[in-house]
Parts: structure tokens; C-alpha cells; sequence
């Protein structure tokens, strides 16, 4: 099931690098409510990612500009530049999962038989069934569309986050959804909007290098 899913998303069309753009929301932060900003993300395979966030086109006073390259990885915020282990560990996850359910597939050895989807206040389970994986002992959840195959949510970090897929469009062979909703312990806490998405776009590899911080 997993796998008819992967080729029903293009997954298996090979791509070198991917471009996205559009609005990315972040529902009711701490101190600022919800933010939104002009969001460019490009992945080039198999190790280099940039992300700008630019919150100022609505009147919020980021800048974040996010980088990884060759396992490294820092971050432009604000003029300022900042490295963590943190920052590292969720660009390298940005770019594993890229793959969307053929990460999985490669990853795992341990997957959960298909069964019918309970509806609950996010999604209606008519028409859907689940099937999973088990990833570093956490057991990823997929609802996909019996009709279509292609993803509706996936559910991971033990139960407590979910994605929403919607508004998928056919890009160069990969169906692609434009609509994503992030919810954590229940709460719609991110979205993303795509406007565009662009695959085998020749990037310049200096755009990967900006800002890099000197070897400590």
C-alpha cells in the first residue's frame, strides 16, 4: 500500500533539486501570535538545502535565512549568525524526508498492516486507510486516499504531531500538495501555501555557501 502511495505521489520520477515558494504560517507564537512570512525553500540533493523566511513583508522584524551544506548547517537571523546542534538536526531531517514516503520505505524494516481510518476532528475517515512504518522506535502513521493513493496525513513523534496534505497538483510528473498543515498535541501550530514549486531548477551551489561561519 505504502508503495503504490509512493508512485501514485511521482515519487519515483528521480529529481536533482527542488524549489518551493510561498506564505509559511506560525500559528499563535508565544508573545506574537500568529506570524506569517514570505518563505523560499531549495533542496539540492543530496546534501544542500537553503530556506529564506522573510516575516518583514508583514510587518514582523525577522529575517531568518537557514543553511545546510555537506552536514554542516547555520542560520542568518537578523544579521546574526547562529550554529546548534538543534538547527543541524532539523535542516538534516528537512532534507531526509524530502523523499516523503520513499524515505520511509528505504528506512524502515518494521511497517503496520493497513487498516480502516477512525474519523476525529482533523480528518473524516471515510475513504482512507493507514498503514506505518516503525523509524528510531517511532511508529509513523500514513492515511492515505483508497481512490486516489495519494496522502492525506501523516502522524509521527509518537502520536502528538500531524501533518495534513491537501491541494495536490501535478509538477513535472510529481503530485505535489500544495497545502500543509502541521499540528502539534492537537494544535494547528504551522502551514505552509505554496505558490510555486519547481523541480530540476539549475541553482548556483554559491547560494548554498552564504554566511558560512569560520571552522571553530
Amino acid at each position: 500500500m505504502l508503495e503504490q502511495s509512493s508512485q501514485a505521489l511521482g515519487e519515483n520520477k528521480a529529481w536533482t533539486t527542488r524549489v518551493e515558494k510561498g506564505l509559511f504560517i506560525e500559528w499563535d507564537t508565544e508573545g506574537w501570535g500568529t506570524l506569517r512570512a514570505d518563505y523560499l525553500r531549495c533542496i539540492e540533493k543530496p546534501d544542500k538545502m537553503k530556506i529564506d523566511q522573510d516575516n518583514s513583508a508583514y510587518d514582523h522584524p525577522f529575517f531568518r535565512t537557514y543553511y545546510y551544506s555537506g552536514g554542516d548547517a547555520w542560520a542568518m537571523v537578523n544579521l546574526t549568525v547562529r550554529q546548534s546542534p538543534q538547527i543541524t538536526a532539523n535542516l538534516k531531517t528537512v532534507i531526509e524526508k524530502a523523499d516523503g514516503i520513499a524515505y520511509y520505505l528505504a528506512r524502515c524494516d518494521t511497517f503496520l498492516a493497513p487498516s480502516p481510518v477512525p474519523g476525529d476532528s482533523l480528518l473524516a475517515g471515510n475513504g482512507l486507510e493507514r498503514a506505518g512504518c516503525v523509524l528510531n522506535g517511532d511508529s509513523v502513521l500514513f492515511d492515505i486516499n483508497s481512490t486516489t493513493g495519494l496522502l492525506a496525513r501523516r502522524i509521527e513523534n509518537k502520536g502528538k504531531r500531524a501533518y495534513i496534505f491537501e491541494d495536490y497538483r501535478n509538477v513535472q510528473g510529481h503530485n505535489m500538495p500544495f497545502h500543509i498543515t502541521v499540528y502539534d498535541a492537537g494544535r494547528k501550530s504551522s502551514e505552509f501555501q505554496w505558490k510555486e514549486i519547481i523541480f530540476d531548477e539549475k541553482l548556483d551551489d554559491s547560494m548554498f555557501e552564504e554566511n558560512r561561519p569560520p571552522k571553530q
